[in-house]
């Protein structure tokens, strides 16, 4: 579990998760370790989110869909960890923010969190900032994005101008590539993307490449 989060968090368990969270956990019962957050963990980031349950991590999970949730909490049933599935629409940023007050009242401090986050809510990634630095612990935050953010033509290691107000919080950003196979090119599977993007949490980089960008005329 070493490296895969700051070892700021809570001891107990200061809330009911009858607020907000359906894990099913009973009430009253502790987490069972330090806090992550997964944005977007049922699809392409499922295999990352139960890795990081794996290693004994409480795993918070946004998504829209409650059945892939469930399913993914099932999924972790056997590990060291838990899920948390937290099922909103991260469009909705006053829904956004208070989901995750109520996460890190129930699970203490997030000291990681993984961000997947589609261009039709340019605002969340900074709200979720704003929420998870305001404990006081220091927390990672990887900024997953597509390849078109590697563009040679673009800034793609601007930092965003909301990081300014969160001094708790260390940006990091992955990139999701291509992968070269002879003279053609794909897409990254999921369970690359997953890996890929385990591994970047694990060498803690602030810019990562998940497969490769180069060369740019090879993108699919």
């Amino acid at each position: 579990m070493a490296g895969v989060c700051d070892s700021d968090r809570e001891e107990s368990w200061k809330h009911s998760t009858e607020h907000g969270t359906e894990e099913g956990r009973e009430q009253g019962s502790p987490p069972a370790g330090p806090h992550a957050l997964v944005v977007g963990g049922t699809g392409m980031l499922r295999g990352l989110t139960l890795a990081l349950a794996g290693r004994g991590l409480v795993v918070s999970v946004i998504a829209r869909n409650r059945d892939r949730l469930h399913a993914l909490a099932a999924a972790a049933d056997s590990l060291t960890g838990a899920i948390n599935p937290i099922p909103l629409d991260y469009r909705d940023g006053e829904e956004l923010r208070s989901a995750l007050r109520r996460a890190l009242a129930a699970y203490g401090p997030v000291g990681l969190a993984v961000c997947w986050i589609h261009s039709t809510a340019p605002e969340a990634v900074g709200q979720i900032a704003r929420v998870i630095g305001s404990r006081g612990a220091r927390s990672r935050l990887f900024h997953v994005r597509g390849s078109a953010a590697a563009n040679p033509a673009e800034k793609a290691q601007r930092l965003p101008e909301w990081l300014a107000h969160c001094p708790n919080v260390q940006y990091r950003q992955v990139i999701l590539g291509f992968v070269v196979e002879g003279a053609r090119s794909r897409w990254l599977t999921h369970q690359e993307i997953s890996d890929g993007v385990l591994a970047a949490v694990d060498a803690d980089a602030p810019f990562f490449i998940v497969g490769t960008v180069e060369p740019w005329s090879m993108r699919p």
